[in-house]
């Protein structure tokens, strides 16, 4: 009898090969806490390029962009595209806004396309088919003179 109550305390003092609750708790709490502080510094130490509200505006003469025709420019690093129509003048990002493929303009049937996952935005960027969840960015763009600007803040 005394044997078995040896070897009962015995097993008892071992520590179990698996984590407590308490102590899975608190390493996911330091795990998700490391994750937090790493995506922080990763920030700090690369931030994001181009936005575009430090951009600096993009010009080009108006003459270069008859009514009916497109024009394509680089805005804060990202190609933009300036669309003029009888009545209006607008201009585009032209990256897609699902997983970032470059879309092409179609004048033919007045859509962007994105040849990535078959996504169609309308002639003023809202989305018509496919998977992109929201409407390319449009980019401020005025008529200043006899010059189109794009980007600049109105």
């Amino acid at each position: 009898m005394l044997e078995t109550h040896n070897r009962e305390e015995q097993q008892a003092e071992k520590p179990s090969v698996f984590l407590s609750r308490r102590q899975f708790i608190q390493l996911g709490m330091a795990g998700l806490g490391a994750a937090w502080a790493g995506t922080f510094v990763q920030g700090q130490l690369f931030p994001a390029q181009g936005s575009s509200q430090n951009a600096a505006p993009v010009s080009f003469p108006l003459s270069e962009l008859p009514v009916g025709a497109t024009k394509t420019v680089t805005f804060a690093g990202v190609p933009v595209i300036v669309v003029r129509t009888a009545v209006s003048l607008k201009a585009f990002s032209l990256v897609c806004t699902h997983l970032g493929c470059l879309v092409q303009w179609q004048p033919g049937s007045m859509e962007f396309y994105c040849p990535c996952h078959d996504g169609r935005f309308d002639q003023f960027g809202e989305v018509i088919a496919g998977p992109p969840p929201v409407p390319l960015e449009e980019i401020t763009v005025t008529v200043d003179g006899d010059r189109v600007v794009v980007g600049e803040v109105v």
